[in-house]
């Protein structure tokens, strides 16, 4: 280990080089190459060239895929409704307890005719 604080160079001080790449990645000179360039790149636009590219969905397939996105929609509404309306049913049964599915009716074994005169009476 060094106790030398001099700064570090990551490339010497060339001049050569410098003007080199300057002349290299310098704008062009000529008057009407900005205008060229962009009238070059509308005439791509224009003429449909960037339409047809890789990336771009054919026309046939976007009305089948709004239709796939629509459906998609429809059943994940129609999730979201049915897990609200269970967290409902659990939120209910949690406070009154779980329902029975409607009234039960209670069977009693048969009785005799002295028993029948004493409920009746009993008010049973």
């Amino acid at each position: 280990m060094t106790n030398d604080h001099t700064p570090l160079r990551l490339v010497p001080d060339d001049a050569d080089l410098t003007r080199a790449l300057r002349q290299l990645y310098a704008a062009p000179d000529a008057p009407f190459y900005w205008s060229g360039l962009e009238r070059r790149i509308m005439d791509r636009i224009t003429n449909g060239d960037a339409l047809d590219a890789w990336w771009t969905v054919p026309t046939p397939w976007v009305r089948i895929g709004l239709i796939a996105a629509g459906f998609a929609l429809i059943v994940a509404g129609s999730l979201v409704l049915r897990s609200s309306a269970e967290q409902r049913q659990m939120a209910y049964e949690s406070v009154l307890g779980p329902s029975n599915g409607g009234p039960t009716i209670a069977i009693r074994d048969a009785q005799t005719e002295r028993q029948a005169t004493l409920n009746y009476i009993n008010g049973r």
